[in-house]
């Protein structure tokens, strides 16, 4: 008896450890990741606002459904995927992510004109997490899956509008 008294107490103060270092994680991430681009700033948000482009620079889209999915203007839908614009101008873009029936995930992209010609396309994405410990810790790995497809992403951007060959 005393040691299963022991098991339960134990288990009880490690969850209560575990729950106290999850408040030390935010509830609110944004994973962010930035291209300069030699090109100004309203053919770059011309470009990335008409969502029919997206096949041809966005990897997060494009790998989700193996190039099967359905573009439009203002919106993708995949069998995994559903993007939705909500809003844009000629500084910005908000649009909508949703993968299979999961929670929907804010994104957008901020552009800002550099010297010259060269404009600053940053590429978020905003998480907002419940207090559950086990989903602030599942957060911590977000840069590293979403930081590589989103530099790719930005730089296949950067190559289509700078007329590069890859």
């Amino acid at each position: 008896m005393r040691l299963v008294k022991l098991g339960i107490i134990s288990l009880i103060v490690f969850a209560a450890i575990i729950y106290l270092f999850s408040l030390f994680i935010p509830s609110h991430v944004r994973i962010s990741r930035a291209v300069n681009i030699e090109a100004p700033k309203d053919s770059v948000s011309d470009y990335i606002r008409n969502m029919n482009n997206w096949q041809h620079w966005n990897v997060m889209v494009s790998d989700q459904d193996s190039g099967n999915g359905n573009y439009s203007a203002e919106s993708y839908t995949g069998k995994n995927l559903k993007v939705l614009m909500l809003a844009a101008s000629v500084d910005s873009l908000n649009t909508e992510w949703q993968h299979n029936a999961s929670d929907k995930i804010a994104s957008g992209f901020k552009l800002i004109q550099d010297q010259g010609d060269i404009t600053v396309v940053q590429w978020y994405f905003d998480f907002y997490l419940s207090w559950y410990p086990w989903e602030k810790f599942g957060s911590i790995v977000f840069d590293q899956q979403l930081g590589p497809s989103m530099e790719k992403s930005l730089n296949n951007l950067k190559c289509k509008l700078e007329n590069c060959s890859q």
